[in-house]
């Protein structure tokens, strides 16, 4: 599956689903039209960012695996922690980073409708054997807001997730206990490697034309 971003800390130790939250109901969100220049720019723009993440938080796990040890770093290892680069004048500029699944295991990662779109289109082109798309590209609008595109990027299972996201008679006691403590309604365990995990998005403005 190698349209799927592999990410030791994405797919990762802080990633997570539970029942979702009621959506507004003023929330909508279309397809990006993939033959449009603003759709490929975020595409292309979005895909190296999360390249980027996912260089990161592969050295920041094997740093907190290295000086706190593992049951220390479940609750600290989170994407949670990333803001979002500097705006450059003239150009997209990047309002969020988070990620999502249908299995989360802290309550602020869950996805709303928007999300859930992005969820269920991947998951049917796995069901029918296809490769998911690489990047999805989504424009979400609501009232009195600016027009928010997200770019999506599947992501799965690296071995080294399956410390925290593996089968739970799997996982060490001292993690298992960890993760009862700081996320007690998980969802996220029973893992293989390589499995689908869910996504990355980071979410883009663009700047105001003159």
């Amino acid at each position: 599956m190698k349209t799927m971003l592999c990410l030791v800390m994405a797919c990762g130790v802080g990633t997570a689903l539970l029942a979702q939250d009621p959506q507004p109901a003023e929330l909508k969100f279309s397809w990006a039209d993939e033959s449009e220049p603003t759709t490929t720019e975020l595409a292309r723009s979005g895909e190296r960012l999360i390249d980027r993440i996912g260089g990161s938080l592969m050295m920041e796990v094997e740093r907190m695996l290295g000086t706190k040890g593992l049951e220390a770093a479940v609750p600290e290892l989170h994407l949670k922690y990333l803001n979002p680069p500097r705006p450059v004048e003239g150009r997209p500029r990047v309002t969020e980073i988070r990620r999502t699944s249908f299995r989360v295991r802290e309550r602020r990662n869950a996805p709303d409708a928007a999300d859930l779109a992005a969820l269920e289109l991947i998951r049917a082109s796995l069901n029918s054997g296809e490769q998911p798309p690489k990047v999805l590209v989504q424009k979400v609008e609501r009232p009195r807001a600016a027009t928010e595109w997200r770019v999506y990027r599947p992501i799965s299972v690296g071995p080294n997730c399956l410390l925290c996201h593996g089968p739970v008679e799997s996982l060490q006691p001292a993690v298992r206990n960890a993760l009862e403590r700081y996320y007690p309604e998980d969802k996220a365990t029973e893992y293989s490697a390589y499995d689908w995990r869910g996504v990355i998005r980071v979410s883009y403005e663009l700047p105001e034309k003159p």
